[in-house]
């Protein structure tokens, strides 16, 4: 009922037929062994508009009811005089369920139990499936929606407060905001979320939600905020409002850790001292890097198992992850396992490393990252950077040969585990038979080859078999169980499977295909075998060291293992047991992600309740995990019949994700459009249609999609909104400065003339596009603001104002008036979370300020979560993707983070350069293409990669003068005076169009001190970067001034010079360049 209502009997979902008989379900459900008569039937589903026949369809409802869970055999429902009656214990109902655990939860607030409340309100709320009886008709259902409703809410209070008295202050202040959205005039909501707030140390937006909820209040209602909502505001005031204690401490351990003891591991005693004394170091508060390779089997997880085992809390917290095949299509999630954050979760994972070594040092360890996915390797790069100022050591695990890239980058201990000497192995086999290895047991010894986990498997299976015997202290084997000795470990491994009894066999099958999701209770529902059959079987496994009992989960010893019993699943079987596992767990109400991977993995025979399945959670699906939810709609949708009504949404779905993927759907997006029912719908695929036409260039074709059909009277306000702001960005044209300059003054004056502040703003933003363009910044500076002052406070308005303190950001820097940018980015902030496009320009800022590890987060946040359909995604996701990328390598490069440079600058390739908003953006991309030419050893690749800067199809909002000098200097060392002429040129045009002297005049000059080999220029800008705050630019100019004052003689000013230029170098963290000028030392 907390949802669609459904009925769900083993696993099996029973169709309850049409709308009105769910209905009367529902209402039989809900008063379960109470006889309802037929009149209260009647005015349950129809109220005061039941039809003369509404007597009949009641009888005709149970009928279908009855036959319904007949199927299924249950017969529910008892005819009792003129009503009807259902046996159904409330345990049965999720709302009786729900109703009960919040009575639990109260007697647990009582006795001051918060972590339990916490608990039993979480288990409780997660029981929800969307809105209460979503889709039954009738003012029964109306008014049950409405009470449950409001027990949600209560319930969704009681929890928040638990949990600020469990100091989740700061997620609880996440989770409130929306609702507060949601539901203005709920002062209690309100009241919670300015004491997470102000316990969050946010004192500020604490008062400002009192303020707000006063205005609302006043306006709506007409009354002052409550005692308790003042009493609120008066702590905060007055600070009396303390912060609770910290959140749990991080210990996420899973049990493979513990797998081997200290009698089975042998040897590595320099790398067991190694891994204790880093831990030491990070519990001092010093960051760092542990990276362990081996080939499989050699004890890389053992060695993590017994170095670290006593790291149990006390110490340094502990995040520990193993990443596996099955989880390699889905981002991050690998690395949400080792934080112990749930998946899909929304806050930034580098945020919540943050978080988490705030309140301690930290260790951070992924098993076999070779398997992870690409986005939690990526992320494991960023998470190294923040090792450097951060109580955080990070240790991974990988085979040979694997991340090679990564491999190379890493700054700290590499460690590569040899096979076992001749010594330890005969140790271990000792301790494994209980004495020293005979002849026979010394050959097969010599065949692992040092392989720990190869001896392990062979000397257990002759154990089983009772094939060693001890005698006077030393173990035989007779020759013929030598001879037939597995010879490999993958055959050792899989013989150890094999000769398991089949009802654990048939466990382990299911392990390997539930993945994460191996439960014992899940495996019995998929399996249809008894409790008590399956833990036997999993008793055996265990004792037999190939699986572990990792709390409620199942899990293989080896990912090996796993892989040897999955392949030896025949493909037809596989498909059938992936396609069984996807309807259990839907049924059961797992994450979207863990049924999606199962319904791809079974591949292309799609049972029927997969579309509706996937109708109801695609937009979560998308948002979490956009590939995975792809592929899945490509097959779902190859399944369906044409006249199936899920194809309409799911051809829409199918368009918004590879639209946010920045694929080409336009066919996708015709073809969705043309079977749209719906006018929402239909303004929305539109809307994406003519932002993909206009991505390749076709303005006058995005136009014309836009406008070719009117707008329906019912198209609610927000997608009328989007349909301007879309509409008035496709017609600005700026190809002719001084008509675009005329059309935005005209559009300016009638949009005032109309009341429309949207479009007066549009207006004045061209006009601030147009004075940019022509590098008048205090003219744009004005347009801009009043631009902002002309949106007011309008709350629809907030994409649009988002994108003008964007624009005003720039026309600051380019002006050097820094510190007035930050106050914008500050102000920006506070306005809530930032969209996609002012992430990326905090993350240029942040850059040019030389705060590289800012802008390295601002980045993260936008890699993670990608560019939402909204206002500013339809516009700039394109552009800002290609700046994102071009950043994120430019700093990789300059970091020496050649894997990372190298990711994101192939990532870039996929993204076409053919607007003028890609052009403006392509310019950190071309910059850090060179620097990856100059990194490989030639200058003259990198120069032409830079050389687009110089035509004129780019001369307009791309700012070419920051990349001059960097362009001279390259055109000086391969002796191309004609190309630095050329850029001179561009340099002195640049420099003359500033009305006031800043950026173009200082990169003029760094140009002339390079070209007239002359440091005097150079000095000029350098006193300018050093008076408004730009390190990089200060730095390389320094670099460039030292060796024009070396080459002229003068050795004492060159020395001071290059000593500034690499101290700042040092502190940007810019290793490369450090390097670099390390090779042009002044002698």
């Amino acid at each position: 009922m907390l949802g669609p209502v459904r009925v769900v009997v083993a696993g099996v979902e029973a169709g309850l037929g049409p709308a009105r008989q769910r209905a009367v379900f529902a209402v039989l459900a809900t008063r379960a062994g109470q006889t309802v008569s037929r009149a209260e039937l009647v005015e349950a589903v129809w109220g005061g508009s039941a039809p003369a026949s509404a007597d009949g369809n009641v009888y005709t409802y149970i009928s279908g009811l009855r036959r319904a869970l007949r199927k299924h055999g249950h017969d529910l429902i008892d005819s009792v005089g003129n009503g009807y009656s259902m046996r159904l214990a409330a345990r049965q109902l999720d709302v009786g369920r729900f109703e009960e655990l919040c009575g639990q939860a109260g007697g647990l607030a009582a006795q001051g139990d918060h972590r339990g409340v916490a608990e039993t309100l979480g288990e409780a709320l997660v029981l929800w499936r969307g809105k209460a009886f979503a889709g039954v008709p009738g003012p029964y259902a109306e008014q049950e929606r409405g009470r449950l409703e409001h027990a949600r809410l209560r319930a969704v209070e009681k929890y928040a407060a638990a949990r600020l008295e469990l100091g989740a202050h700061v997620e609880v202040a996440a989770e409130l905001s929306p609702l507060v959205r949601e539901h203005p005039l709920r002062e209690s909501l309100r009241e919670l979320l300015m004491l997470a707030l102000s316990r969050s140390g946010r004192h500020a937006e604490a008062l400002d939600v009192f303020a707000d909820t006063r205005e609302t209040l006043l306006r709506e209602l007409g009354i002052e905020p409550g005692p308790a909502l003042r009493a609120a505001h008066a702590q905060v005031l007055t600070g009396g409002v303390q912060a609770a204690p910290p959140v749990a401490r991080l210990l996420v351990k899973p049990c493979r850790a513990a797998t081997v003891g200290d009698r089975l591991f042998v040897g590595r005693v320099a790398e067991r001292a190694l891994l204790r004394e880093r831990v030491a170091e990070v519990q001092a508060g010093r960051g760092g890097v542990v990276w362990i390779e081996g080939e499989a089997g050699i004890g890389k997880s053992e060695l993590l198992a017994v170095a670290l085992s006593d790291v149990d809390g006390r110490g340094p917290q502990l995040g520990w992850a193993v990443a596996d095949q099955l989880s390699r299509r889905f981002p991050l999630r690998v690395v949400h396992e080792c934080l112990g954050l749930d998946r899909g979760a929304d806050q930034p994972v580098h945020a919540a490393v943050e978080r988490i070594c705030a309140a301690g040092p930290t260790i951070l360890v992924i098993d076999d990252l070779h398997c992870a996915d690409d986005a939690s390797v990526q992320l494991w790069q960023r998470l190294i950077e923040m090792t450097r100022r951060l109580p955080l050591l990070l240790v991974t695990t990988v085979e040979p040969g694997e991340l090679s890239e990564l491999r190379r980058q890493i700054v700290g201990d590499v460690v590569t585990l040899p096979p076992l000497r001749l010594p330890e192995v005969e140790l271990l086999m000792s301790r494994l038979v209980g004495g020293r290895p005979g002849r026979t047991l010394r050959r097969i010894a010599a065949r692992a080859g040092g392989n720990p986990l190869y001896l392990r498997e062979v000397l257990n299976a002759m154990i089983v078999d009772d094939a060693v015997e001890v005698i006077d202290g030393i173990a035989h084997v007779e020759e013929s169980h030598a001879e037939t000795a597995p010879r490999t470990l993958v055959a050792a491994v899989e013989r150890a499977s094999k000769s398991l009894p089949e009802s654990t066999k048939d466990i382990l099958r299911w392990v390997a295909v539930l993945g994460s999701e191996a439960r014992v209770d899940t495996i019995a529902t998929v399996s249809e075998r008894p409790v008590w059959y399956l833990v036997r079987a999993v008793a055996v496994a265990v004792a037999a060291d190939v699986l572990t009992d990792d709390g409620p989960r199942l899990t293989f010893r080896l990912q090996l293992m796993r892989d040897t019993v999955y392949a030896g699943i025949a493909a037809p079987t596989r498909s059938v047991l992936h396609r069984r596992a996807a309807k259990v767990l839907a049924d059961a109400g797992a994450s979207e992600s863990c049924v999606a991977e199962q319904v791809v993995a079974a591949g292309i025979d799609v049972e029927p309740w997969v579309a509706p399945w996937l109708v109801d959670n695609v937009d979560m699906l998308s948002s979490r995990t956009p590939e995975i939810a792809a592929d899945l709609l490509e097959l779902v949708l190859d399944s369906l019949d044409l006249g199936d009504p899920s194809r309409e949404v799911l051809y829409t779905a199918q368009v918004r994700v590879l639209f946010r993927l920045s694929r080409d759907p336009e066919a996708q997006a015709r073809h969705a459009l043309a079977m749209s029912t719906d006018p929402v719908r239909s303004a929305e695929l539109r809307q994406l249609l003519a932002a993909i036409v206009h991505r390749h260039g076709r303005r006058t074709e995005a136009v014309a999609t836009l406008t070719e059909a009117p707008l329906p009277d019912d198209l609610p306000e927000a997608w009328r909104l989007r349909h301007k702001a879309l509409l008035a960005h496709l017609g600005r044209d700026v190809s002719d400065l001084d008509i675009a300059e005329i059309s935005a003054k005209a559009a300016y004056h009638e949009a005032v003339g109309d009341g429309d502040d949207f479009l007066a703003a549009h207006a004045l933003q061209t006009r601030w596009l147009v004075d940019s363009v022509r590098r008048e910044h205090l003219a744009a500076l004005r347009h801009v603001d009043e631009a902002i002052h002309a949106l007011g406070a309008e709350k629809s308005f907030a994409g649009m104002r988002f994108d003008l303190l964007d624009n005003k950001m720039f026309t600051l820097q380019n002006l050097d008036r820094l510190d007035e940018a930050d106050q914008v980015l500050a102000a920006a902030t506070e306005l809530g979370d930032l969209p996609f496009g002012i992430q990326v320009a905090a993350a240029v800022h942040h850059y040019w300020r030389g705060r590289w590890d800012e802008a390295l987060r601002c980045l993260a946040d936008v890699t993670e979560s990608g560019p939402s359909i909204t206002y500013a995604g339809l516009l700039d996701a394109g552009p800002a993707k290609l700046l994102t990328h071009g950043l994120s390598a430019l700093i990789g490069a300059r970091r020496g983070d050649g894997a990372a440079a190298a990711a994101h600058l192939e990532a870039a390739e996929k993204f076409l350069v053919t607007t003028s908003s890609e052009r403006e953006n392509f310019d950190f991309l071309l910059a850090a293409r060179a620097l990856a030419a100059v990194q490989a050893g030639d200058q003259r690749w990198a120069l032409d990669e830079m050389t687009p800067m110089l035509h004129p199809e780019y001369d307009g909002m791309m700012l070419r003068h920051q990349w001059l000098p960097v362009y001279v200097r390259l055109a000086m060392v391969v002796g191309d005076h004609e190309r630095a002429e050329q850029a001179l040129a561009i340099a002195e045009q640049e420099a003359a169009r500033e009305q006031v002297p800043a950026r173009a005049f200082s990169g003029l000059h760094r140009v002339l001190a390079l070209i007239e080999r002359d440091p005097e220029p150079g000095l000029v800008a350098v006193d300018h970067y050093r008076r408004v705050g730009r390190p990089a630019e200060l730095a390389a100019t320094l670099s460039d001034v030292a060796r024009l004052f070396a080459a002229r003689g003068d050795t004492e000013e060159a020395r001071a010079a290059m000593t500034e230029s690499r101290a700042i170098f040092g502190q940007l963290g810019a290793d490369w360049d450090l390097e670099w000028t390390a090779t042009r030392r002044i002698r």
